[in-house]
């Protein structure tokens, strides 16, 4: 549709609002008839296909329209869900134009909870009449007025002067193109903004402590095993009912009732006995202590009447179970613990778990991340295969956490089935047999029965953690129901005998994939109860027998458990000796201990001919040295098929650590690897295919070497190392109790000061100070300067006229140049020149900042690679490739004179830009800055003497 055709349509409607708006406001307009005379019609004439009448299945198309669900005169589901690709984009809450949108809190409260719930970032309240933009990302509260996170507003008569926003903003086309997104971050960072899952993590842990806290005083036998068992269960059976209700398939105000009695506990154990009844999962199982504990009426009062409207901000209906595992998943990383020994005076508290204090926190695996692995393994796997065969591959996830991988392996296996059957081709046989059924005109749903069989025949899993355990299989059951609701509750138990939730004690299994009851055959066999548990051993074969291929003339050599190996295995996981023992003499191939190698090796033991592995891995398996006896190892028995290079990709917002995806097989196809390269918005920006058979002599598999070789190559032609011109030094170290400093020495340092005390007392720089050509000292860092300190280095590293080039990256090196005398710490290096050297120092200054040099560390360092600050280290430095220049040559003479020229006018110009307060002046001075950074990039390019297209891909990559 042209714009001209658009507006036109849209004067249309504007005009027959205008026309006939006295009709429209009175009380019989309702809202059913507002969204088909003009909401629909308005989103139809910005791209989107309202009608799906492109004919989409129910998983792709554009538009999800909901029927209402009415609790308390409270809709329980957001009227239209525009997505791209199946993925929520953003809601439009419709009213009828009788409500005043602009001054109701209530409506923009609904609209509010629902999106914000959801995690999506903006949404829409409007009755035709009035259109209103929220910033959901704000948290709602009950309290507040209808203008609160408003971001736009505007009337019908508006809609025409304001169409450019509209159409640029919420058009599929906006959406496609990103101006969505673009309009999103613009608007970011708004006061009272907050993430869901942080504000829902937060609430639960609340919920944790203070029911951890209540029941450890009022039952005194419980052991912390059980008290941790107890918590979590009751948690776990709060959500599911709650989300329930929410969706219409439990009465509402269920728990809400309950709470409002006494002896809440026992009316709950009575609905919880309904729901093992209705459910069958092992997740409402009647288990006897758990039932007679005792738990104070008020805290469970608290924790059910803050989960329902107007106090609660969250709309469960449509928590997406992806945020929920993330609040899980965090959630498992701490546990309950005892305060005090004697059980009359011990009080409950929560801390983060051991291994997870060593590790710095739980990091959750991005959405994104889980979409990528299950698309290049189970996507790969039931490629053009019919459902009979899809119930024969079994997939897992050895490490399941909360079940992130597992539920993105179900959910894929949901729409390749709902899209399987929804072809024309199969429609009817589908129909018949039940395993679809029809929810709307021409739109489709999986049965309750067809999802049960999907997830009980090819979803498996296996955790150290039991609890982990439950979270998991919550999780599955969640995304069982996810579509389900009130206005199809007659589905649920369309067969008899048909229980809503299957059993998942067969698929999800509680233990340690890396240890084997072999372990108790090692020499010591005295365990306490703690460490048993602790260790959790477990035998695949046994767990899973049920799984192993019987022996016929066609799968002779088949022994594997499963076909697709995924997920997020621990890095780095703390063992004791004997578990190091152990797994040394299990996995002889694994350097260092690192249990994500582990992992790796022992998933060979456990998938099938033909099948898939993928985990998201420290990429330093690929670039230790040390690990290179691992890399043979899967040289020798994997074919590597794809390996996703996420160097750049911040994937763990908080975790130091640089990450690769690797996809294996055996089918002893050893043909090329793929190897994308990811920008830090995960977009691939290069890939390339390099031989398997080759790899096998390489001491790391550094990619990127390989891809740059050329010109590595080429920068390395005709050159000279910086070492032979320039002494590098690290900067001083201050303290070090290996070198003898006391831990008063350390902790107060003592030879800091922020003023000059005596002679002894230097101006210390620090590496914020440095920047490309500038220097700034704080005047406030002064350190004491002599033999005392852990390693002083040479006076001249601090006097003599250097580089100083600061150790954190941040993408580029910065360096620059100082003739003062100041004195520094490692976080910056220390440059001074050889005796007799020709070269200057400026002219080195010049090399080192430069585009070309940059590139050149990026490529070559491993630090690069590794953490949240890249590094350039001393070695690097000195390794640095340098024009090899014969003075006696006009030409090489010129060539340098000049670059020392452009350096030494940059130099000058930094500190007059720093000094200048005049902002015109300050702006006309950085213009001049930029025009002379590119004349010394331009000069460095013709020392290496780079071609254009060497200089493309130092410039783009």
């Amino acid at each position: 549709m042209s714009q001209d055709t658009q507006l036109a349509h849209l004067h249309s409607l504007v005009s027959q609002f205008s026309a006939n708006i006295d009709q429209y406001k009175s009380s019989h307009y309702d809202e059913s008839n507002t969204r088909t005379d003009f909401i629909d019609k308005f989103f139809t004439l910005l791209d989107w296909d309202v009608t799906n009448n492109q004919g989409w299945s129910e998983t792709y198309r554009d538009v999800v329209r909901e029927d209402k669900v009415k609790i308390d005169n409270t809709q329980k589901a957001p009227d239209y869900s525009f997505r791209v690709g199946g993925a929520r984009k953003f809601f439009v809450e419709a009213k009828k134009p009788s409500v005043n949108i602009k001054e109701a809190s209530d409506p923009a409260y609904q609209v509010r909870r629902y999106a914000y719930t959801a995690k999506l970032p903006l949404s829409i309240l409007t009755d035709f009449e009035e259109f209103a933009v929220y910033d959901t990302r704000i948290k709602p509260n009950k309290d507040d007025k209808a203008s609160v996170g408003r971001i736009f507003y505007c009337t019908f008569d508006q809609y025409e002067e304001n169409f450019d926003f509209i159409f640029n903003t919420f058009s599929k086309e906006a959406v496609l193109k990103g101006s969505f997104d673009k309009y999103v971050e613009a608007n970011k960072n708004k006061k009272g903004t907050s993430e869901v899952d942080e504000e829902l993590l937060a609430l639960v842990e609340d919920w944790r402590i203070e029911l951890a806290k209540k029941i450890a005083r009022d039952n005194p036998s419980l052991n912390i095993y059980d008290l941790n068992t107890v918590v979590q269960r009751i948690i776990d059976r709060v959500i599911f009912l709650r989300i329930a209700e929410d969706k219409g398939i439990e009465d509402e105000d269920l728990l809400l009732t309950v709470a409002q009695t006494e002896n809440i506990y026992e009316k709950l154990i009575q609905v919880f006995a309904k729901a093992n009844t209705k459910y069958n999962s092992g997740l409402f199982a009647e288990i006897d202590w758990i039932d007679n504990i005792k738990i104070d009426d008020k805290v469970l009062k608290n924790i059910i009447v803050n989960l329902y409207y107007p106090e609660c901000p969250y709309e469960f209906s449509v928590l997406p179970i992806e945020i929920l595992g993330s609040i899980y998943e965090r959630f498992l990383g701490k546990t309950i613990y005892f305060r005090g020994v004697k059980s009359d005076l011990r009080t409950a508290i929560i801390e983060e778990k051991p291994e997870v204090k060593k590790a710095g926190g739980v990091y959750y695996t991005p959405q994104y991340i889980v979409d990528y692995i299950v698309k290049n393994t189970v996507g790969e796997k039931i490629k053009n295969k019919t459902p009979e065969e899809i119930a024969q591959i079994k997939i897992c996830d050895p490490a399941c956490g909360s079940g992130s991988f597992l539920v993105g392996a179900y959910q894929f296996l949901l729409n390749y089935h709902l899209d399987y059957y929804s072809k024309d081709k199969n429609l009817n046989s589908a129909l018949k047999n039940k395993k679809i059924y029809e929810s709307g005109v021409k739109s489709y749903k999986l049965t309750i029965e067809e999802k049960q069989h999907i997830l009980t025949n090819c979803i498996y899993g296996v955790d150290i953690d039991s609890q982990a355990v439950e979270v998991t299989k919550l999780s599955l059951y969640l995304k069982l129901l996810e579509n389900e609701g009130k206005q199809y509750k007659d589905w649920l138990f369309n067969y008899t005998g048909l229980t809503l939730l299957p059993s998942l004690e067969n698929n999800i299994k509680c233990g340690n994939s890396l240890i084997g009851n072999d372990f108790y055959a090692q020499g010591n066999l005295d365990f306490s109860d703690e460490e048993r548990i602790k260790v959790n051993c477990f035998d695949w074969e046994k767990e899973f027998d049920f799984l192993l291929p019987r022996t016929t003339p066609t799968n002779t050599n088949d022994t594997g458990l499963f076909d697709v190996v995924i997920g997020n295995p621990p890095y780095g996981a703390e063992l004791n000796k004997q578990e190091k023992e152990y797994l040394t003499l299990k996995f002889p191939m694994v350097a260092d201990f690192e249990t994500s190698q582990y992992f790796i090796v022992q998933s060979n033991n456990l998938y099938k001919v033909n099948g898939y592995i993928s985990f998201i891995i420290p990429n330093t398996m690929f670039l230790n040295l040390y690990a290179k006896q691992f890399r043979n190892f899967l040289n020798n028995v994997y074919s590597i098929n794809k390996i996703a290079d996420l160097s750049n990709v911040d994937v763990f917002a908080e975790a130091s650590v640089r990450t690769a995806i690797p996809v294996f097989t055996n089918n002893n196809n050893k043909n090329k690897i793929i190897v994308e390269y990811y920008d830090s918005d995960f977009t691939i920006y290069d890939t390339d295919k390099i031989n398997q058979n080759e790899i096998i002599n390489w001491e790391t598999w550094d990619f990127q070497i390989i891809k740059y070789k050329p010109l590595l190559d080429k920068i390395k032609g005709n050159t000279i190392l910086l070492n032979e011109v320039l002494e590098v030094s690290q900067g001083l170290i201050p303290y070090d109790k290996y070198r003898g400093h006391d831990e008063y020495t350390i902790k107060n340092r003592i030879w800091h000061a922020e003023s000059k005390k005596d002679k002894t007392y230097k101006k210390e720089l620090r590496g914020g100070d440095v920047k490309r050509y500038s220097l700034k000292w704080n005047g406030k860092n002064w350190i004491s300067y002599g033999d005392w300190l852990a390693a002083p280095r040479k006076p001249e590293y601090f006097k003599k006229p250097r580089i100083l080039v600061r150790e954190i990256t941040d993408g580029e090196i910065n360096a620059t140049y100082t003739e003062e005398e100041y004195y520094n710490n490692p976080s910056i290096i220390n440059c001074i020149s050889r005796d007799k050297t020709l070269y200057s120092l400026f002219f080195i200054l010049g090399i080192i900042n430069s585009k070309l040099l940059s590139k050149y560390h990026t490529i070559t360092s491993p630090k690069t690679k590794k953490g949240l600050f890249p590094k350039i280290l001393v070695n690097d430095i000195r390794n640095l490739p340098l024009p090899n220049l014969d003075f006696s040559i006009k030409s090489d003479k010129t060539k340098h004179d000049n670059l020392v020229s452009f350096v030494d006018k940059m130099l000058e110009l930094k500190q007059k830009e720093a000094a200048e307060k005049n902002e015109h002046l300050k702006a006309t001075i950085s213009r001049q800055i930029d025009g002379i950074d590119t004349a010394i990039d331009k000069a460095v390019y013709e020392l290496y003497n780079l071609t254009e297209d060497e200089i493309k891909v130092v410039e783009v990559g």
